[in-house]
């Protein structure tokens, strides 16, 4: 990923995947671009609170799933960082709390 708004498929999958999930990349594959901004804009607005993957889906009224592979993207980018915390998800697993890398509170 060069920008927030670049998108290969291909990625978005594993290598030998089943069909249902080269499919469910294939029909996700136009709403991540917008879905990163919110991500991002998500965590940024947290400040160095951050916030869980679980945290951003329920802030931004998505999925987790759909959640959870924009906050890896946006970790490749060096644009989101672990910060080291871990919090109790409602299952009671600990979740990484995230934080954007740039300290300001810019948006994308």
């Amino acid at each position: 990923m060069n920008d927030l708004f670049d998108v290969e498929v291909h990625k978005m999958h594993h290598k030998n995947a089943a069909d249902t999930e080269v499919e469910a990349a294939q029909k996700i594959a136009p709403k991540v671009p917008i879905l990163r901004v919110r991500v991002l804009n998500y965590i940024k607005d947290r400040g160095p609170v951050g916030a869980t993957g679980e945290e951003v889906a329920n802030g931004i009224d998505e999925w987790l799933y759909s959640v959870k592979p924009r906050i890896t993207e946006l970790v490749r980018a060096d644009l989101v960082i672990d910060s080291g915390r871990r919090v109790k998800n409602k299952r009671k697993r600990n979740e990484i709390v995230w934080v954007a890398l740039e300290e300001d509170s810019n948006h994308v």
